[in-house]
This record gives structure tokens, sequence and C-alpha cells, in this order.
């Protein structure tokens, strides 16, 4: 089987599963399309290794900017403390907007 065939696969997939259809349906119709069962079953377990490192890369993101927002927070609040100004926004708004997509970031890793 050659690249073509798989990357047309993929796409296959990718658009059937869109449309709600189950793994086993969408084999049916990857070897309804003129496919083996073997090569069937091997390009669905390849679409989702793609699909879980995507959303993997996504998580470490969403960690990333959630750690970025924690640390300027702090760092404002540290600042602004003996200021006369007002460092509500940074001590509560950036704490909880980080704390948010680490959570985020968190629960797509471990799902």
């Amino acid at each position: 089987m050659n690249s073509a065939q798989v990357k047309d696969a993929l796409h296959l997939i990718n658009t059937l599963q869109q449309q709600g259809l189950t793994n086993s349906e969408v084999q049916q119709r990857l070897t309804d399309n003129g496919l083996t069962p073997d090569t069937a079953k091997n390009c669905i377990s390849e679409w989702e290794k793609q699909r879980k490192e995507k959303k993997r890369n996504a998580a470490f993101v969403y960690c990333g900017i959630g750690v970025f927002l924690l640390t300027t927070g702090f760092l404002f609040t540290l600042l602004l403390f003996n200021s006369k100004t007002n460092f509500s926004f940074a001590l509560y708004g950036l704490t909880i907007i980080g704390l948010v997509l680490v959570f985020k970031g968190m629960i797509d890793l471990l799902s």
C-alpha cells in the first residue's frame, strides 16, 4: 500500500468519523472501498494515533500558556504590592485564567 492510498484512507476515516460512524462501520466502509481488512484496521489505528498526538500537543500548549499566566500574575502581584495601585486583576484574574488553562491541559493529557 503506497503513501497516497494511506493519505486518502486517513482523509476518508476523518470524514466518516465526523459523520458519527463507529470504528467498525468505518472499517466496513474502507473494505467496501477496496482495502483489505488488515490494512483498514492499520489505517484506523494510525488515524487514532495521529489524533491523540494532536490532542497531546494542544494540551501541552494549554498547560504552557496557563503556567505563563500564573507566573505573570505572581510577578505583577509582587511588583504592585507595595505600590498604591490596584493589583486585584493580577492576583485573581490571571491566577484564575491560568488555573483554568492548566486544568484543561491536564484533563486533555490524562484523557
